[in-house]
């Protein structure tokens, strides 16, 4: 007989041996790994050629910053320098600030004469001198001290042109040049006329508080108190005549004439402003100051 070769379950413990036809455990895990490329060769390079060049990498530019080398491409190094008498492009010059002051005073000065201290308004002052409200701002702080400054202005011309007047050797002539050169200044300045008449309705509050205006500043009140003075030395003057009185006789003459010029040619029916009224007005205002203060004639 025989012997029969023992089975596979008695060798291996009495369990099936697998066959070798039939895929293991081990072989299924091995297989469900991902299978890995080998890189394909690439082309053999001919050591006869010389190798290529190498590639650099141009550094990027932040976000948001464009390349200026990229946009715009640098000047020919062969570019002919520019003509001369080309056109060209001037660098412009600072104003100075003399001019600048003096362009808002002159708007200024119109601006407070056409409508008073409480009607001005600062837009319309730096439109009329070409500038911004923030230069006005800069110089003066506000519109108070703007119109203060104002005020100082028109004062400072007047005392001035009152420094300017030559006293002549004659009493009565220098009285009657005196009273003409009032006059002038008034006709020639009718904003200050108005900007007064302002300040007076504001009962006298900013010129009240300037430095520069005072009565030691006024020329015009030593000059009246020396023509009278020397008036009434020669006998020509009156002697009980303050030179106080005389100033303000000359003034409001003067001032009256122009700050009313538009009511008194309504109700008279002309023109005051008319160059023969104004020149017998100058005449008459000497006449009327001069027989004032002439000393009467000696009895014989």
């Amino acid at each position: 007989m025989n012997a029969r070769r023992p089975s596979a379950a008695h060798v291996n413990g009495g369990k099936a041996a697998p066959s070798s036809g039939a895929p293991t455990a081990d072989r299924l895990r091995e297989n469900s790994s991902p299978l890995r490329s080998s890189p394909r060769p690439g082309p053999v390079p001919d050591k006869n050629l010389p190798p290529p060049p190498r590639k650099t990498r141009r550094p990027r530019a932040a976000s948001g910053v464009a390349d200026a080398s990229a946009a715009v491409a640098p000047p020919p190094v062969d570019a002919p320098p520019p003509l001369p008498g080309g056109p060209t492009r001037r660098a412009r010059r600072r104003e100075p600030e003399a001019q600048i002051e003096h362009r808002i005073l002159a708007a200024a000065v119109a601006e407070f004469a056409e409508h008073g201290f409480a009607g001005a308004r600062i837009e319309r002052i730096s439109k009329q001198a070409g500038t911004v409200d923030r230069m006005l701002y800069y110089y003066y702080g506000n519109k108070e001290r703007l119109y203060q400054a104002v005020l100082e202005k028109l004062y400072a011309d007047m005392i001035g042109a009152q420094r300017d007047f030559v006293l002549p050797p004659d009493p009565v002539a220098g009285m009657r040049q005196l009273i003409e050169h009032a006059w002038d200044h008034y006709a020639a300045n009718p904003d200050l006329v108005r900007v007064i008449m302002n300040e007076n309705l504001l009962r006298g509050r900013h010129i009240r508080q300037s430095q520069q205006v005072g009565r030691t500043s006024f020329p015009l009140v030593e000059t009246v108190a020396e023509i009278l003075s020397a008036g009434q030395a020669q006998g020509v003057f009156r002697c009980d005549v303050k030179a106080e009185h005389v100033l303000m006789s000359i003034m409001s003459l003067g001032f009256f004439y122009i700050s009313n010029q538009y009511t008194c040619s309504a109700w008279m029916g002309v023109d005051l402003m008319s160059r023969p009224r104004r020149a017998g007005w100058r005449a008459h205002i000497c006449e009327v100051v001069l027989r004032s203060i002439a000393a009467e004639p000696r009895a014989a």
